[in-house]
């Protein structure tokens, strides 16, 4: 090369790259699945004898007591046949005691008084299935919740017994039903931390344990996804933002442990394989590269005198790495790096191995 007087040849400037140091960090391995939200407590309000609804004492959508009525039907018949028991009952009961009377006098034999008390007996009990009929008039919530749709039953409507009027949910606390693939199920355990998320917005969040595991895989037939695992988590809803029927987002915490994280920035994949980019110092690195056939010997003595001047010249060499799951923006690391070990987060694609860069703290703004 040819220069003028005075002129000195330059070398080019040090790539700059961002690096950061490797630490701990809490991870998470999780199974994610879709579901639909069931109610814990959800109860058919259906009538206990027939009749015609004369009264309805509550809206849908009301919240409701435990034995609160909710609909009466036509009692005609069986108040009229609950007093008629009663007077009956009232009568032989009268009977039974003057006739347990005579027989203590030896007016009348034992077999006429056991006669009497037994017709006693037998009254009262039709007088009190008489007024348990007539209480059966009055349909009742059979557990304390919200009422459902009451929209099919109107006044002057006929109910048969047995007939589904409509539902009392209580959604204070709900099931997630999951179907988890057969192939991750050995991970799933009673007890284990649930995140739910809804698919609404704003999304509602919340936190469940899982409280059931199939015995069984899914069978022909079912509604569940071919083979798979029903698993259930109960969830807390104090708020009522949560729904019995609504589809959610569940992340089931399969375990939990402190790992080195590497971030997703300084991952490069080759063939499969994930490498990173590690700075050291180049007096650390530098028998190795004189060491090498691939490197040339022009380099070679340019890297040695740079050593010469600066032993510490951060230098980057590439280190193939075993990694877990990504997480967030981060993986954690199985082997390949010490602790506090400094990777490139930038500019990797420029990169080779033994190539002296220029450091800069993470987050600096750095020319590619």
């Amino acid at each position: 090369m040819v220069v003028g007087c005075g002129t000195q040849a330059t070398a080019p400037p040090l790539l700059s790259v961002q690096s950061a140091q490797l630490g701990e960090q809490m991870f998470t391995p999780s199974i994610r699945v879709v579901s639909k939200l069931e109610s814990v407590t959800d109860v058919v309000l259906k009538p206990e004898t027939d009749g015609r609804v004369v009264r309805i004492l509550a809206q849908q959508g009301q919240r409701v007591e435990q034995n609160q009525p909710v609909l009466v039907l036509d009692n005609v018949q069986p108040t009229a046949q609950l007093d008629a028991s009663r007077a009956e009952a009232r009568k032989d009961q009268i009977n039974a005691e003057r006739y347990i009377f005579l027989n203590d006098q030896g007016a009348v034999s034992t077999k006429e008084r056991d006669f009497y008390i037994t017709q006693a007996l037998e009254s009262r009990d039709q007088a009190k299935a008489d007024a348990a009929t007539l209480d059966y008039t009055v349909v009742r919530a059979p557990i304390a919740g919200v009422l459902g749709d009451l929209s099919s039953v109107k006044l002057g409507d006929f109910v048969q017994k047995g007939q589904a009027i409509t539902g009392v949910v209580e959604n204070g606390s709900l099931w997630s039903q999951m179907d988890v693939p057969a192939t991750q199920q050995g991970k799933v355990k009673i007890g284990q931390k649930v995140l739910l998320t809804s698919q609404g917005s704003p999304a509602v969040t919340g936190e469940g344990r899982v409280v059931f595991i199939s015995p069984f895989f899914s069978r022909t037939g079912s509604s569940a996804s071919p083979n798979s695992l029903l698993v259930k988590a109960e969830f807390a809803n104090p708020t009522g933002q949560l729904k019995s029927g609504l589809v959610v987002k569940n992340e089931i915490i399969t375990s939990q442990s402190q790992q080195l994280a590497v971030p997703v920035q300084a991952v490069t994949m080759q063939a499969s394989q994930p490498f990173v980019y590690r700075i050291v110092p180049l007096s650390e690195i530098l028998p190795k590269i004189k060491a090498s056939q691939q490197v040339p010997e022009a380099q070679k003595e340019k890297l040695t005198k740079l050593a010469a001047e600066n032993p510490s010249q951060p230098t980057v060499i590439q280190v193939a790495v075993t990694l877990g799951p990504l997480q967030g923006n981060s993986y954690p690391l199985i082997s390949g790096l010490p602790s506090g070990a400094r990777v490139v987060v930038s500019n990797t694609a420029l990169l080779r191995s033994g190539m002296p860069v220029k450091e800069m703290p993470l987050g600096s703004k750095v020319e590619s």
